[in-house]
């Protein structure tokens, strides 16, 4: 059995995707993250697996997910431990490959998800690395060998320092193609613009920033 796991927050002004926000503001900032949140559980929703939303914080405000999906709340720690106790629970609950995935990632099609199942079945552990040194899926079949503690996270080692790891380790792994974050106005602004997003997406996310900036308090 395949599972994705979406890491994502409540698409809440002031909490969500503050480096955007310091160029847009709040409340577009957070409007842009919603869309984005949405597409990446339709993307995941489209293919043949279980999908939980992991969020970071519990819900505020009688909020719920843009699609009914099964959605869990991340334990305290760093991103590796949160990774980690994430793995460990959905191999524990009987899954044979899970994916996590980010929530802010516009170029993410279906496809590559089906494309991380199909690689761990080569390997124990598939990366879709970011344009920023970090990585947007990692994924890992049954038991799980890679340790994630203690590597540096939201850097830009932080792909590097995982390569470091997995041959450390002795695991074989596969890499997907690159994909970029919207983490600053700059990548929202490469994101409206390239045609390799989704004309519909790119739509939503201008409609998104311009439409909270005038209503934005």
């Amino acid at each position: 059995m395949n599972c994705v796991v979406v890491f994502g927050r409540q698409p809440q002004p002031g909490r969500a995707k503050t480096r955007l926000a310091r160029g847009i503001g709040d409340h577009p900032a957070a409007a842009v993250y919603g869309e984005l949140l949405g597409a990446t559980l339709q993307r995941a929703a489209a293919v043949d697996c279980h999908v939980v939303l992991s969020l970071a914080d519990p819900p505020s405000g009688g909020w719920e997910p843009p699609m009914r999906v099964s959605t869990q709340s991340q334990v305290e720690g760093d991103l590796g431990h949160r990774m980690g106790h994430t793995f460990t629970r959905r191999f524990g609950d009987g899954y044979d490959r899970v994916v996590i995935i980010g929530s802010d990632c516009p170029a993410l099609k279906s496809r590559h998800i089906v494309e991380a199942f199909e690689r761990l079945a080569d390997v124990p552990v598939v990366l879709g690395p970011a344009g920023d040194g970090g990585y947007w899926l990692i994924g890992q079949r049954a038991p799980g060998r890679l340790d994630l503690t203690g590597l540096p996270w939201s850097s830009p080692e932080t792909l590097s320092a995982t390569r470091a790891r997995l041959r450390d380790l002795g695991l074989d792994w596969n890499e997907l193609e690159e994909l970029r974050d919207v983490d600053r106005p700059e990548d929202l602004h490469w994101a409206l613009a390239d045609p390799e997003i989704d004309r519909e997406l790119s739509a939503r996310l201008k409609s998104a920033a311009t439409t909270a900036r005038r209503e934005s308090p």
